[in-house]
Formats: C-alpha cells, sequence, structure tokens
C-alpha cells in the first residue's frame, strides 16, 4: 500500500544517479512475532514523482521472491541484488543514546582528534566531568557511534555488537548470494526512525520546527507487546536521549498463539488489566526522563509535547493512559496515526532518500547513526598500530647486544652530530627570529605612529576642556534660566499658557507677565519653580516668588464725548486688562537665586569692616 506522505508532499522531476537518489533501496523491519514490514521508493507511470510503498508479508518465507514481485511487477524489472541499499532498524530493546560528559577542552576538538581521543579514553577509563567512566563497556563489546549535536555537545549512540552482527545476517539472508561478504547496509534505531516520520511527513512535525521553537523538547515513546523505547529531541540539540526496555514475559505471551495452545487463555479484563498498568509503567518511565536538568544541561526551555506510537492492538488500550499522563504532566500528547512498524520503516527511506532537489527535512535534522560502521574500526587500526610498535620494540631488543658493543664510538658521534646541529639549529633559529622581528618592526610601526599621534590630539583636547570649563562659569545665567522655565512650563494643566513679557534684572530680580485661561495654570507654574533645584541636592533656583491675577474686565458702554477705562486695582503690576473675556492676564515676580554668583563684589568703603552677605546669619524672629 502507499502511505499518505506520497507523492503529495515530495515530487521529483530529474532522476538522480548517486546511491541516496537511487530507486534501488529497500527499508526492511521484523516484528517480534515474524511478520516483516518492507517499504520502498516507487514512482506512479514512471512520470517522476516518487512516494514511499509499504508492504506487509505474513512471514519470512521465501521473502526475496515476494518482495521482488511487489517492487519489480511480474516481469521482475527491480531485483534484490548487492547493489541494493538496505535499510533496517534494530529489533532489540538494547539502544542507548546519551551527551558524553566531555570538558570544553574536549568540544573543542575537530571530529577526528575527539574519535581519537574517546578510542584512547575507552582503553585508559578516563572518567568523565561526571566523574563517571566515558564507556561503560569496551569497543569490543559495544557498537557505538558518536555524532556532534548542533549545540556543539557530542552524542554516544550504542548497542551491542552481537545484535548489528544479527541484524546484518538477517539482510543478507535476502540476497540471492548470501556468500557476499559486503553488503549496503545501514542499521538505526527505531525511535530514531519514527522521530524522522513524524518531522517529515505529518504536519504537526512541520509545526514543531518553525521559527521560535528551537529551545522546546519534543518526546517520542513507542510501546509494543515486546517492550518500549522513548527518546527526547528538540531542533537545538537534536536527538540527545534514547532508551528501550524488555517488557515483561507475560506481557510478551500476551497473544501469543504458541503459548495459547499449552496455557490456558487469560480473561479479556484481565489481559485489559495487564496491559493497562503496562502502558502505565512506560509512560511513567517516560516521566523520569523529563528532568529540568536536562534542560539547564542543554540550555533549552521546556518540554513541547509527547508523540506516541503503538502497534494496531494497543490502539485502544493507550490512549486514556496518555490523556492521564497529559492532564498530570501537562505536557501536550500526540498520537501518531501510522502503526509503529510502518513509521519505521517509512522513516528508514524519508531519511536516506531525496524526494527533491534537496534532501527531506528530517534527514537533515536527524542524520543517520550507522551502527554497522562505528569507533571499533578505527580502535582496530589503533591495535594494530600497537601491534607493530610491539614488533619493532621487540627487533630493538634483539639487535640491543649489537648497539652495545658501538655504544662509545656512537655516543661520541651523536654527541658531536648534536652539538652541531645545536649550533646550525641556533643560527637557523636566531636568522628567523631577527627576521620576523624586523618584519614585525616595521608591520607595527604605522601603529605606533597613530598611537603618538592618538596621544598629542588626546593631549590637546584635555587643554582645550579645561579652558572651556573655565569658560562656563562666564555663559549668561539667563540660559540656564530659560532652560529650566522651559521644562516647568504648565502645558499639562493650561495648553493655551503664554509668556508676553519677561525681565531679568542684575541684582538677580526676575519679573514675567503673560496671559492664561486658567488661574490653577499660574498656581501650578508657581509651584514648580519654587521647588526647582539647582546642580547640587538640596538647592533651589528661585526664590520669594509671587503672583498677581486679573480676569478680563467686562465690556463698559463709551460715553458720547469720550473712551471707557477699564478698572485698575490700586498698586498693581497689571495694565488695564484688554483681553477677551476669558483670558486671565498674570505677572509673577521674585528672585533667581543663580544670579548672585555672577554678581560682583561691591567696593568696600575705607575703614569699613568687610562682609560676607552669604555668611551673614538670617536676623531670627522675635517672640512677643
Amino acid at each position: 500500500m502507499r502511505t499518505k506522505f506520497g507523492a503529495t508532499q515530495f515530487d521529483n522531476t530529474v532522476e538522480r544517479n548517486s546511491r541516496a537518489h537511487s530507486r534501488d533501496q529497500l527499508a526492511v523491519s521484523w516484528n517480534p512475532d515474524g511478520r516483516v514490514v518492507a517499504a520502498w521508493p516507487t514512482s506512479r507511470d514512471g512520470s517522476g514523482n516518487w512516494e514511499v510503498e509499504v508492504e506487509r508479508f505474513t512471514s519470512d518465507f521465501n521473502l526475496t521472491q515476494a518482495i521482488n514481485l511487489r517492487r519489480g511487477g511480474q516481469a521482475g524489472s527491480l531485483t534484490i541484488s548487492r547493489d541494493t541499499y538496505f535499510l533496517t532498524p534494530l529489533p532489540e530493546f538494547s539502544e542507548r543514546t546519551r551527551i558524553l560528559a566531555l570538558s570544553g577542552d574536549r568540544l573543542a576538538l575537530d571530529d577526528r582528534s575527539l574519535l581519537e581521543w574517546l578510542i584512547t579514553a575507552e582503553q585508559q577509563v578516563v572518567l568523565g566531568i561526571d566523574n563517571h567512566p566515558l564507556f561503560e563497556t569496551s569497543l569490543d563489546d559495544t557498537a557505538c557511534v558518536i555524532r556532534r549535536l548542533p549545540n556543539g555537545l557530542v552524542a554516544m549512540t550504542e548497542v551491542p555488537r552481537a545484535h548489528v552482527l544479527a541484524a546484518r545476517e538477517r539482510v543478507r539472508a535476502l540476497l540471492p548470494d548470501r556468500s557476499a561478504l559486503q553488503i549496503d547496509l545501514t542499521i538505526e534505531t527505531p525511535v530514531r526512525t519514527a522521530a524522522r516520520y513524524f518531522l517529515t511527513a505529518v504536519k504537526e512535525g512541520e509545526l514543531v520546527q518553525r521559527a521560535g521553537k528551537e529551545s522546546e523538547v519534543t518526546a517520542f515513546i513507542l510501546i509494543g507487546r515486546s517492550g518500549f523505547r522513548f527518546g527526547l529531541w528538540s531542533p537545538a540539540a537534536g536527538l540527545f536521549s534514547e532508551h528501550g526496555f524488555l517488557a515483561p514475559k507475560d506481557i510478551a505471551q500476551l497473544g501469543n498463539q504458541a503459548a495459547g495452545r499449552f496455557a490456558k487463555p487469560a480473561a479479556e479484563d484481565e489481559v485489559d488489566g495487564r496491559l493497562e498498568s503496562y502502558v502505565r509503567e512506560a509512560f511513567n518511565q517516560l516521566s523520569l526522563q523529563l528532568s529540568k536538568e536536562k534542560l539547564e544541561q542543554l540550555q533549552l526551555s521546556g518540554y513541547a509535547q509527547v508523540v506516541w506510537a503503538s502497534e494496531p492492538d494497543l490502539s485502544t488500550t493507550i490512549p486514556p493512559v496518555a490523556a492521564e499522563h497529559a492532564a498530570t504532566t501537562g505536557i501536550q500528547v500526540f498520537h501518531l496515526e501510522a502503526p509503529m512498524d510502518e513509521a519505521m520503516a517509512g522513516g528508514l527511506l524519508l531519511g536516506s532518500f531525496a524526494f527533491g532537489d534537496a534532501a527531506p527535512v528530517g534527514a537533515a535534522i536527524l542524520p543517520q547513526a550507522d551502527l554497522a560502521e562505528d569507533l571499533l574500526v578505527l580502535a582496530d587500526s589503533e591495535q594494530d598500530q600497537r601491534r607493530l610498535g610491539e614488533e619493532v620494540f621487540a627487533k630493538q631488543r634483539r639487535n640491543r647486544a649489537i648497539f652495545t658493543v658501538l655504544a662509545p664510538p656512537v655516543a661520541t658521534a651523536a654527541v658531536l652530530l648534536a652539538l652541531l646541529g645545536g649550533l646550525i639549529f641556533t643560527g637557523i633559529v636566531t636568522g628567523i627570529r631577527d627576521a620576523q622581528a624586523t618584519a614585525r618592526t616595521q608591520e607595527l610601526k604605522p601603529a605606533l605612529d597613530r598611537r603618538n599621534s592618538y596621544e598629542a590630539n588626546l593631549k590637546w583636547y584635555q587643554e582645550f576642556i579645561k579652558q572651556v570649563s573655565r569658560l562656563r562659569r562666564q555663559q549668561p545665567v539667563g540660559i540656564g534660566m530659560l532652560y529650566q522655565l522651559n521644562s516647568n512650563y504648565p502645558y499639562t494643566v493650561d495648553p493655551s499658557f503664554f509668556i508676553s513679557d519677561m525681565k531679568l534684572l542684575p541684582t538677580g530680580a526676575v519679573e514675567m507677565k503673560g496671559y492664561a485661561r486658567n488661574k490653577d495654570a499660574v498656581a501650578s507654574f508657581l509651584k514648580s519653580l519654587e521647588f526647582a533645584g539647582g546642580p547640587e541636592s538640596g538647592s533651589r533656583l528661585f526664590g520669594s516668588l509671587a503672583y498677581e491675577v486679573q480676569e478680563s474686565a467686562p465690556v463698559v458702554p463709551v460715553p458720547a464725548g469720550g473712551q471707557a477705562a477699564a478698572p485698575v486695582m490700586a498698586g498693581s503690576a497689571l495694565q488695564a486688562n484688554q483681553a477677551r473675556p476669558g483670558i486671565i492676564v498674570w505677572s509673577m515676580k521674585g528672585n533667581y537665586i543663580p544670579m548672585g554668583e555672577f554678581q560682583a563684589a561691591a567696593p568696600a568703603k575705607p575703614g569699613a569692616a568687610p562682609t560676607n552677605a552669604a555668611a551673614a546669619p538670617a536676623p531670627q524672629p522675635v517672640a512677643k
């Protein structure tokens, strides 16, 4: 059958010749009960539009012929051969992916140097920054792949080597010529393939890869009767955690037809209860991995959702437990509608087969972990080098007697050659150093000249600033008063507040006149000036402020023989108010205190004691 994520999402107009774009690919997955799921890329009517086709086989009996009939039709135009690119997941529940506890110096190494250091660390049982060995098992027993995460950390995926070899032999059985020593095979972990399927073929998988969600973590859990697996993934860190657990024997035997011949089948309620407990335990194990410590270590924000997939017969048992888990943890739960084995088979092809000019998103975010080729290849080369070194050391021991006889002349010649070589080396090093020093001097000379020029300019600016600071006290004091008035105009109370006349006498007396529509604006203006502060804390700028307000006079008929005059208050500084009704004429007087700093000292009279007006105490009121 053709899957839903076929030609509607991935179109290819030009067929590639490389392995990643070849149609001779086959993904095969074996279930614990003996059934087989296979997937391969196909094109309808040779139009160049590719899609993934997934087929189920009841058993692996004569599987090669059955796949050939489905892939190439009755004519067998596309048969399995040594040139076929095989992909398969691990059926066992023994895989594990974790972040290595490496220091910053080790993480700064390039990939090749880091692999060489890890091989040495495994031999010497080096501890990580968490005081635990980096490798819990030896490389001879474990197939492991090291890859660098997008955030710079290093993750390791490890599987027992026996399981990898068993998977390779199972795929080799599909070849017509089983004597072939080499096959083109990639072995993947199931969680990685299911995650790639979700991120590439499901719409919700595209949403978690949008901008702004780089630091959110998506958890994947795959539940079957034989066991369950879970892993953690984020766009910023990749797939950084992965674990597999075997199911209890009673759960694995449920639904086993072979076991039912000799044992009494359990009641339906009992089966449902045991399955529910098993599923609940799987979600509890996942909750233990959702810790804040992992988020802080990888600088991630939080857990976005849990994506689960299962075998078809568990699709009715898991949803209630998943909903309960979502209500307890507050993390959204999403169900992968495709069966678990079909999602794994499709995810294998989505990670290797490009359906267009660019590779699918899943292949770029989750690079393949080829467990068939691991650190043991490098470890074997290191072991060969150590064996070669031991052979060289043995030859040296056999020839030691000959060198002992020739030791004195050889030592003397060596000393002379060493002295001669030292002199030659010293001369060469001295010449190189002098040449480098001369070149460096010529290189730094423009910079030295610029520094001297900068220092001269700095001294000139410093002197200029001193002169300007001396002239600051000679500036007109009225400018500061205008700035202070501008910041205290009561425009919030009366937007039409207006000053028509202002005088500042050398004695510091200030007089202002103007118009307003609101008496409160004049009072607010006076109050703000009374509390206006100077450059120092506690000082005041204005003192002895008083204001006078005169409202507009009513209209008086003009007599026939002359002109009517508006009434004027006795002693008022305001003239007759000729403004229109509703306009208030105001006047304000006071002292601008900083003006006293600019007053020249009055010449003292002959024989009079010097006075200090600023220091003279104010007269104290006398109680009557």
